[in-house]
């Protein structure tokens, strides 16, 4: 009977398979902080006894039916759309991203009572040598990996020169991301110098404005990142005045420029906000605080060019001869930082490397207003 006692009481062995690694060590550290007692993790299959996949990865399926089938593991996958995902994995339960992991528990619990019954590999034909695992990339050894295409998206790139309507698929609605609500936030805090609160989510997202603007919550980027990434459905989250922290000795404070960055690049995904002219000339007006806030691939390239003189997001791309989903990835975080200053007198450019220069801009009529001081007026005027 102890023995029993003893076993039920014993933390599941769990073994990530296809997770990226960004993802492995978020979830290795939240494992590891809350719920040590409950979840270990192991990289040794034979001890294993559930395994936890990203089912939006593309080697997904195929590490699945590697798994020995006389293991008899139990299987939890998890996945931005879990419905559509379903279909293709339809004998083991599928989370949401961003993974709860207050209720990953009871899911790696369910699925150790009954296995997932997985499909094995076909047979090798005659010949064909051993089946060979691959490698799981992490970002540092590629950028063109799952875990890139996970922060950037895959987007073809544009045409240099504007020849036709934008599609939308190149674009995102901040409304419908943690980013539209965050900023918000700080700009109606900024206009009316009381602090507010993003209140709906498992957290605060407190705003205050005196001595200097900060945003001030509990959560850690294992839960903020993936909440950012994920379309929140209607009425989510709202504004309220600030309640006070929820756990003074848990929160931690950012600086609003920087968590505004953060939680920005990672809604683009490789896109830009609704409405923006990615042929639109623009100049980095400082650099971003790369010390407190993520840094997404060649960041510090494209910071390095676009610091220095006016030029659009496909320009920027072109000159360092990498994908402009980087760079909108980027120029999105900057915009809502308050980092980019636009040329309003300059025309829009037909092509990086046309040799008449854009036309000059008007005389100046007094002291040109910033873009905070635009968007802020947008902002008010529509309430």
């Amino acid at each position: 009977m102890s023995q029993n006692r003893s076993d039920a009481a014993a933390p599941i062995s769990l073994l990530l398979l296809e997770v990226g690694s960004m993802d492995a060590r978020l979830i290795g550290l939240s494992l590891e902080r809350h719920m040590r007692n409950k979840v270990c993790l192991t990289d040794n299959m034979a001890k294993a006894q559930v395994v936890l996949v990203d089912c939006d990865r593309q080697g997904a399926e195929l590490a699945l039916r590697r798994i020995p089938p006389q293991q008899r593991l139990g299987v939890v996958g998890y996945a931005l759309n879990p419905r559509e995902c379903g279909t293709k994995f339809p004998t083991i339960d599928i989370l949401g991203k961003p993974l709860n992991l207050d209720g990953l528990p009871a899911a790696l619990s369910r699925a150790m009572a009954s296995p997932a019954s997985i499909p094995l590999l076909p047979a090798q034909p005659a010949g064909a040598g051993p089946l060979v695992a691959e490698k799981t990339k992490s970002l540092g050894d590629s950028i063109d990996t799952d875990d890139g295409a996970e922060l950037c998206g895959s987007l073809e790139d544009l045409p240099l020169a504007p020849n036709s309507q934008v599609p939308d698929k190149f674009f995102f609605d901040p409304e419908d991301y943690l980013i539209g609500q965050l900023f918000r936030a700080v700009v109606k805090s900024q206009a009316s110098g009381r602090p507010l609160a993003v209140a709906g989510l498992h957290r605060l997202i407190r705003v205050s404005v005196a001595p200097v603007p900060l945003c001030l919550t509990a959560f850690r980027e294992t839960r903020l990142r993936p909440i950012s990434m994920t379309q929140l459905p209607l009425a989510t989250t709202r504004l309220v005045l600030d309640p006070g922290p929820d756990d003074p000795s848990a929160e931690v404070a950012f600086a609003s420029e920087d968590l505004l960055w953060n939680v920005a690049v990672w809604a683009a995904r490789g896109r830009l906000p609704k409405d923006t002219d990615p042929y639109r000339v623009v100049r980095l007006k400082a650099w971003p605080n790369f010390t407190r806030v993520f840094v997404p691939p060649h960041a510090l390239r494209i910071a390095a060019l676009w610091v220095r003189a006016f030029a659009s997001p496909v320009d920027i791309a072109s000159r360092l001869a990498i994908p402009q989903r980087y760079v909108f990835s980027f120029y999105t975080a900057a915009q809502f930082a308050g980092l980019l200053e636009h040329d309003l007198g300059a025309a829009k450019k037909t092509s990086p490397t046309a040799s008449a220069p854009p036309p000059p801009p008007p005389p100046q009529q007094g002291r040109r207003p910033s873009l905070l001081g635009r968007i802020l007026r947008k902002l008010l005027n529509a309430v």
